[in-house]
């Protein structure tokens, strides 16, 4: 297994990231915040400092973790807003993220990385749950086989990642769109911990009552990338589902590696901690330890 991390978990200078990060003896990154943007939007010359850096303290990008399709309306009138000023994120329409796409498609090649992150769209803040029906489905369907042929002519794979935040919050609700549209192009980004903290009234009864290990055993032949990270669901708070440094909270990760081991999961296990810096370095050494 590829261990890795997302930088700006360590740092928000790409460069001091990259320090700590080496030193650690983690040769593989993923890349979302980028001098204070989302990777997406960055230029050539952006770009190519990217590129001297990562050669420079020899790691490998293993995900593009993009924005496509976060931050855009599913239906006309739906209005999405930013959940943390600290996640950086695109804006617009479909049509400006495609664009986007087209940019961050380059990007991928020019950092010889072969996968690219994208939602499954931010359920809005003016219409009720649940999020994920058969007509949101089928939008976001389409939207994705508009998003898959574009990758698909740059030789690039996208992730699609379930996000808590999202009309998919569940693996096994990515798992069906990836299964329908059928292409080595699109691949499930799993993030069990997104699974686990999934807004439930915004859930369809359908997906509610799988377990993480049975859902990993669901979307294993077809997950490309995997993210880490911990809760502890604490009863009476504002915000129950409370980040916590990997193996302190409430996800079974050693069931998790044993299963992935078993199956020969050789591709990313991708750091998101969402913890305090020293609490990210102890995840970078716990998920060294466990994945022996």
């Amino acid at each position: 297994m590829q261990l890795s991390i997302i930088t700006d978990q360590i740092n928000q200078d790409f460069e001091t990231a990259l320090q700590i990060i080496h030193e650690h003896g983690y040769k593989y990154i993923e890349i979302h915040n980028v001098f204070s943007k989302s990777i997406e939007e960055c230029n050539d010359k952006e770009v190519k400092k990217i590129k001297e850096l990562v050669q420079c303290y020899e790691v490998k990008v293993t995900n593009i973790a993009s924005t496509i399709f976060f931050l855009c309306p599913l239906y006309e009138n739906d209005q999405v807003t930013l959940f943390n000023p600290e996640f950086y994120s695109i804006k617009g329409n479909v049509h400006t993220h495609l664009r986007y796409l087209e940019n961050v498609c380059k990007i991928a090649q020019e950092l010889d990385c072969k996968r690219i992150r994208v939602f499954p769209f931010r359920w809005p803040d003016n219409r009720k749950p649940p999020f994920g029906t058969k007509e949101d489905m089928e939008i976001i369907l389409n939207n994705l086989l508009l998003a898959e042929k574009i990758a698909r002519n740059y030789g690039i794979t996208l992730v699609l990642e379930n996000c808590p935040y999202s009309h998919l919050p569940k693996g096994k609700m990515t798992l069906q769109l990836v299964q329908q549209i059928n292409s080595p192009y699109l691949k499930l980004l799993w993030d069990p911990a997104n699974s686990y903290r999934a807004f439930k009234q915004n859930v369809p009864l359908e997906y509610q009552g799988i377990t993480l290990i049975e859902e990993l055993k669901e979307v294993y032949p077809y997950i490309d990338h995997i993210h880490v990270k911990d809760y502890h669901y604490v009863e009476g708070f504002k915000k129950p589902f409370v980040h916590k440094p990997i193996y302190d909270g409430d996800i079974d990760y050693d069931s998790i590696f044993a299963y992935l081991k078993e199956q020969g999961y050789d591709k990313a296990l991708s750091l998101e901690p969402e913890v305090s810096h020293k609490e990210a370095l102890l995840c970078m050494k716990r998920l060294q330890e466990k994945t022996k």
